[in-house]
C-alpha cells in the first residue's frame, strides 16, 4: 500500500509547519511528516517555507527570538517523537543570499538532531540543491537522502545538482548521486520514469499530490505520495482497517531490504 505523507504538516487542512497541523497530520495517520527547514541568525533550524517572514525579513538575519510563533525544529521533534519526518533543507544556490551556505544549515540540523535525541532511522533529508545532501552525506552517512526535483531546476541542473549528471536522465543523475528516494513534482512525472527509477533501485514520492485523479493514476506505481490533504486519502483506509479488524498503524517510510 502506497504511504501517504503530509506535506508542511497537512496545510490544506491545518496551519502549515506548526505544532498543531503536525499533530493533525499524526493523527490522520500519516506514514511521515515533511516540514521546510531555515536557519536563523543564532544558527537554530526554524521551521518555515520561505526564507522570508510576511514582513520582509530574512530569517538567516533574525534571532530565534524575534519569530515569535515559528516553531523550531528541536521542538517538533520533541514534540511528536512517534513518527517519521521528512526534513527538507532549504537554500537557495541561484539566491544565495537568502540562506546560510549549505555546511552551516546542515551542521545547524544536525545539531538539533542530537539535541532532540531522535533516531536518524527517523528522519530523512530532503533537498533541491544536492550540494546540501553531499554535505548531510559526509558528516552524518546514515542518513537517508531524498533528491527533490522540478523542472525549473532540471533547467538549471548545474546550479542545483553540481556537475557531472549532463546528458543523464533525471532518475539516473539521483542514482548516480547516490539518493536512496527521488521525490520529482508529480506533474512532470512519467510512468517511463518511474519504471526507469525502479529499475535503478531508487524509491519514488512525488510531490505534491493533492488532486484525487492523480492520486489514483500515481498511487499505485509509487512508493510514497506527499499531500496537503492526508485525510482526503487515509480516511477510507482507516475505514477499511477498522472494518477488517486490522491495527491501523501507518506505512513505514522506509523498510530495509
Amino acid at each position: 500500500m502506497t504511504a501517504v505523507y503530509g506535506h508542511r504538516g497537512a496545510r490544506g487542512e491545518a496551519p502549515e509547519n506548526t505544532i498543531a497541523g503536525f499533530r493533525h497530520a499524526r493523527a490522520a495517520g500519516v506514514a511521515a511528516i515533511e516540514t521546510d527547514i531555515a536557519v536563523t541568525a543564532d544558527f537554530c533550524p526554524v521551521l518555515h517555507h520561505d526564507p522570508d517572514l510576511p514582513d520582509g525579513r530574512l530569517i538567516h538575519d533574525c534571532h530565534v527570538s524575534d519569530l515569535g510563533g515559528v516553531p523550531t525544529l528541536v521542538e517538533a521533534l520533541t514534540e511528536i517523537s512517534d513518527i517519521d519526518w521528512l526534513l527538507e533543507i532549504k537554500t537557495f544556490p541561484d539566491q544565495s543570499h537568502k540562506s546560510h551556505p549549505p555546511a552551516t544549515m546542515v551542521g545547524a540540523v544536525l545539531a538539533a538532531l542530537s539535541a532532540a535525541r531522535i533516531p536518524f532511522s527517523r528522519i530523512r533529508v530532503l533537498a533541491f540543491d544536492w550540494s546540501v545532501l553531499d554535505d548531510v552525506r559526509r558528516r552524518a552517512p546514515d542518513l537517508h537522502l531524498v533528491c527533490l526535483t522540478a523542472p525549473p531546476q532540471e533547467r538549471a541542473q548545474s546550479i542545483w545538482w553540481g556537475r557531472g549528471h549532463d546528458g543523464l536522465t533525471t532518475p539516473r543523475a539521483v542514482a548516480r548521486f547516490g539518493a536512496a528516494t527521488w521525490s520529482p513534482h508529480h506533474a512532470a512525472l512519467t510512468l517511463e520514469q518511474i519504471a526507469e527509477a525502479h529499475a535503478l533501485g531508487l524509491r519514488v514520492v512525488p510531490w505534491t499530490v493533492n488532486d484525487p485523479a492523480d492520486f489514483s493514476r500515481l498511487a499505485p506505481l509509487v512508493d510514497g505520495i506527499t499531500t496537503d490533504f492526508p485525510t482526503r486519502f487515509l480516511a477510507g483506509r482507516c475505514a477499511n482497517s477498522l472494518q477488517h479488524g486490522a491495527n491501523a498503524r501507518p506505512t513505514p517510510f522506509w523498510s530495509p531490504g
